[in-house]
This record gives structure tokens, C-alpha cells and sequence, in this order.
């Protein structure tokens, strides 16, 4: 009996990983990803559904890249917003900074041939070696300050982008519309 439940359970486990703004730079650190970003209610979702979880299966473990699923109506609401996600399934890959539309086939056989070519370790604190010189330096150059030094060189950059860059650009374009009338 307890040899049968066993049996069932690793017969329907799933690698399935649900990200959300709680756990998504956990699970995305240093990795490069291909995320669903989906609606339960979605009838196009509900179809990409098996081939996904298929692909999550087969990728997922590996050191370097991440096949994973963002609830846009759940947890992961908020990434939907940050990634710019306007209609579901949204499917998007690369750095988890920087993530890249995906505009390929969305059968199996097509995800997975895009998920064996574009993902991957990516250059980062646990692949120093995939990085240029001058970004190892700099990545060396945080892992060395302490997380609380580290957590206000964040916020005083966070504070500038979103305080200091808008009046720069007003700034610019003065400057270049005074240039112009010249």
C-alpha cells in the first residue's frame, strides 16, 4: 500500500514553480528563465498547460536556468505589472532583470528546442567566470561590502532613478531645445 502512494506521488510530481514577489530573487538568482506568466480562467493558458508543466519537468534542476509559472490573477500580480504583461499566456525569457518577449511556437517540441538553446548559467555572483572583466570587477566590489552597505548603495540608487533622473531629462531637453533655437 504504502509502496503504491509512493509510486503515485512520484508519478504526478511536477517540478512546477510558482514565482512571486516573495520568492522571485530566490529562485531566479543567477539563472536565466523562461516564465509563464498566465490567468487560471485563460482558455489559451489552460491549453499551454500540459506542454509547459512538460517542459518544467524536463528543465527544470539544472543549475543555471529556471521553466516557471506567475499567477498574474494570485501572488503574482505584481510581477505581471512590473514585466509589462498585457494578455495571457505571456511567455518571457532571459535575465530575470531584463526579461525578453517570447515570440516563438508554443507546442512542446518548439518550447523546448528554445529552452535547450537560450537558457542557462548567466553572468553573475555564482558565475564570475562567465562575466567581462570590468563586471566581475564590480560584482567582486559589492560581494566584498557588507549586506547592510550593500542594501543602502540600493536604496540610494533606487532614490536617484526614481528622484533624480526625472528632473535630468527635463534638464537635457532644455538644454537641447536651447541648443536647437540657437
Amino acid at each position: 500500500m504504502i509502496y503504491a502512494i509512493v509510486i503515485s506521488a512520484l508519478l504526478s510530481s511536477t517540478a512546477a514553480i510558482e514565482l512571486s514577489e516573495k520568492n522571485w530573487d530566490a529562485e531566479t538568482a543567477g539563472k536565466s528563465v523562461f516564465i509563464k506568466f498566465y490567468a487560471p480562467w485563460c482558455g489559451h493558458c489552460k491549453k499551454l498547460k500540459p506542454d509547459w508543466d512538460k517542459l518544467m519537468d524536463e528543465i527544470n534542476g539544472g543549475p543555471g536556468s529556471l521553466v516557471a509559472d506567475v499567477d498574474c490573477t494570485g501572488e503574482g500580480q505584481s510581477l505581471c505589472q512590473k514585466h509589462g504583461v498585457g494578455g495571457y499566456p505571456t511567455l518571457k525569457y532571459g535575465d530575470p532583470g531584463d526579461l525578453q518577449d517570447y515570440q516563438g511556437g508554443r507546442d512542446f517540441n518548439s518550447l523546448k528546442k528554445f529552452a535547450e538553446e537560450n537558457l542557462g548559467p548567466t553572468c553573475g555572483p555564482a558565475n564570475l567566470d562567465l562575466c567581462s572583466d570590468e563586471v566581475k570587477k564590480k560584482i567582486e566590489g559589492y560581494m566584498a561590502m557588507s549586506p547592510d552597505r550593500l542594501e543602502g548603495k540600493i536604496r540610494n540608487a533606487i532614490r536617484i532613478v526614481e528622484e533624480e533622473v526625472p528632473f535630468m531629462k527635463k534638464v537635457s531637453a532644455h538644454m537641447k531645445k536651447a541648443k536647437s533655437e540657437l
